[in-house]
């Protein structure tokens, strides 16, 4: 009875393992039917996506597909300011804002415009005309580097560069024609400048006028001496500007190296001008007053040495009336 009990219950035994190898059996065949149709359905799709693809290559074969542009900017470049500038500006706004007329910045454009063109691989290149603009709006507003780039959508670094590039064309190509030519050669040229400063100005004898104008900077390298040299009287870093100008604003002449600490007589006398008047740049004509001839004139501030030719105010304590008319008037 004991041998037939274990005789039934092994029976039962294979009957289980037969039924789980059968499941297993059934379940890998459903995974691979499964797989099967999962890659018929991708296969189908591929083939889909192509066909697609060459239909649209097909029907768009004379349409020229424009080359993307490749920059290795991480922020997209702002050019709204610019535009805003030439399309909603007035002629008095954009005047104020770069204190050159419209007509004014156009022609200094197209004079230095073949000039300010770059080549460039990555992206597309900074119009000409938006370079002079920001080299403009840093000269006549004084605004920091940053704050420009911040309105621009330029790096600071760009800002700068544009700045010194476009300044070093601007004297390359047009210093020549629009100062050097104003500078009288002939007799003519400098009765000419005379009658014009006194109709204008109501001061005879006089041709030009002369001063110097300090430009703020940062102290350059060099310690303690560049501190001394360049820290001016106005108790900040500069580089001087010496300039002549005629009766109607134009600059005639122009000097701009040297530090802000030196003396206006100093730098005027270091100059190839003051060599050359002292060797006889000016004429020898003029107008008698009394028993006087007064030469043609370069009328200056206190801070000039006075000479025949190089007029300045009276600097005593106590003036008459004559005296001070006369320091008005120059």
């Amino acid at each position: 009875m004991a041998e037939k009990n274990v005789g039934n219950t092994n029976a039962g035994n294979e009957e289980l393992v037969f039924l789980a190898n059968a499941i297993k059996e059934g379940r890998k065949r459903r995974l691979k039917m499964q797989l099967a149709l999962n890659n018929l359905a991708a296969r189908r799709r591929r083939v889909l996506n192509l066909a697609c693809l060459v239909l649209l290559l097909i029907s768009h074969r004379n349409v020229t597909v424009p080359r993307p542009v490749h920059s290795c900017r991480r922020l997209k470049r702002n050019s709204g300011w610019w535009e805003n500038v030439c399309n909603t500006y007035s002629d008095a706004r954009f005047e104020k804002t770069f204190r050159v007329s419209r007509g004014t910045f156009n022609f200094i454009l197209r004079r230095i415009e073949p000039f300010l063109i770059r080549q460039t691989v990555t992206e597309e290149p900074i119009p000409p005309a938006l370079r002079l603009a920001i080299c403009l709006y840093r000269l006549s507003r004084g605004d920091y580097f940053y704050t420009i780039a911040e309105m621009s959508g330029l790096g600071v670094s760009t800002i700068s560069s544009i700045c010194q590039e476009v300044c070093q064309v601007l004297v390359d190509h047009l210093w020549n024609e629009n100062v050097s030519s104003h500078m009288p050669q002939t007799e003519e040229e400098f009765k000419q400048k005379i009658l014009d400063m006194e109709e204008f100005w109501q001061f005879p004898c006089c041709w030009t006028a002369l001063d110097g104008c300090h430009i703020p900077m940062k102290c350059p390298p060099g310690g303690l001496q560049s501190c001394k040299e360049y820290h001016n009287f106005k108790n900040f870093y500069s580089i001087v500007l010496m300039a002549m100008v005629d009766s109607h604003y134009r600059f005639v002449w122009g000097s701009c190296r040297f530090p802000g600490n030196s003396h206006d007589a100093i730098i005027f006398r270091s100059t190839d001008l003051w060599t050359r008047i002292q060797e006889g740049l000016i004429p020898v004509i003029g107008k008698t007053v009394g028993d006087v001839t007064v030469p043609p004139l370069v009328v200056g501030d206190s801070a000039f040495p006075l000479r025949t030719w190089l007029m300045k105010p009276y600097t005593n304590a106590i003036l008459t009336p004559k005296q001070r008319y006369f320091n008005y008037r120059l």
